[in-house]
């Protein structure tokens, strides 16, 4: 049997170096940015879309030459212009753009639900224009409404974006129900099939394998993680855990692999380590 391959999208070098505590220098990050296409990731991401960070997306952009380089972005089209001028030069340029869609991140936002799509519609539409990957990512997905979230996805697919994320931001899902919600997401949107079905979970309450490892149940195809889980509180999805539950638990998960070479988990490790 032929088996899906489960995409892993690092995302060690924007939201692992969050609020992290751990920082790192420009040569550090090259460094570690080539180790990660050494593991074999298919994407990574490498800035959040704000001035400061423009000339280190370049360098790390054009240092890589096989995975999809992501920068994130609001739905702001400003923003996205500056994420479109650091990962432009990148073999394989890729926009992530993000909105609020729980009731609670709207309200901040102080945006309704149909500006929320209409301002997802015109950003994926604007970054269509200049590159081929274009994940749209929905914040706090798992306390949205699943109807309207379904909405914005429709939306979002129809402006042209080829992934869609569905983020547990706050740590609030728990495996049962976000399977249940990826399930109801992964058949209930218009062309569900044309797309990547992505998940970007947090670790708060220290289900971030497990709600990911749900996902992929349910039929998505790809996980955001970072080295050894790192991130704001208690992090991120650890790339090293969730590869190696996909490779050993193949009696269960025995539809689906991913291209990591875990040899190489040791190397980069060692270069998060002499960071910390």
């Amino acid at each position: 049997m032929e088996r899906e391959l489960v995409k892993i999208y690092d995302t060690s070098l924007r939201d692992g170096l969050r609020n992290s505590g751990v920082v790192m220098t420009l040569a550090q990050k090259l460094r570690f940015a080539r180790q990660l296409e050494q593991l074999r990731v298919d994407a990574v991401e490498v800035g959040y879309g704000g001035p400061s960070q423009l000339d280190t997306m370049q360098q790390l952009a054009t240092a890589l030459t096989q995975p999809v380089v992501y920068g994130l972005t609001r739905v702001n089209i400003k923003d996205v212009d500056r994420v479109l001028a650091g990962i432009g030069h990148a073999k394989q340029p890729g926009v992530n753009i993000f909105s609020p869609t729980s009731n609670d991140f709207l309200k901040k936002a102080k945006k309704s639900w149909q500006e929320a799509i209409d301002s997802v519609a015109a950003a994926v539409t604007h970054a269509k224009q200049h590159v081929d990957h274009i994940t749209f990512s929905a914040q706090d997905a798992s306390r949205a409404d699943p109807v309207l979230l379904v909405r914005i996805c429709n939306a979002a697919i129809a402006a042209g974006a080829t992934t869609i994320s569905i983020a547990d931001s706050v740590s609030y899902a728990v495996p049962a129900q976000f399977g249940m919600l990826c399930q109801f997401l992964h058949t209930q949107v218009a062309d569900a099939q044309r797309v990547t079905w992505s998940v970007h979970c947090h670790n708060e309450i220290g289900l971030a394998v497990a709600n990911s490892l749900a996902a992929i149940e349910n039929g998505f195809r790809q996980v955001e993680c970072t080295v050894d889980g790192i991130g704001e509180g208690q992090g991120n999805t650890s790339l090293q855990l969730l590869v190696l539950a996909l490779r050993n638990r193949h009696d269960v998960f025995k539809t689906v692999t991913t291209a990591v070479a875990v040899e190489h988990f040791p190397e980069v490790s060692q270069l998060l380590r002499e960071a910390a």
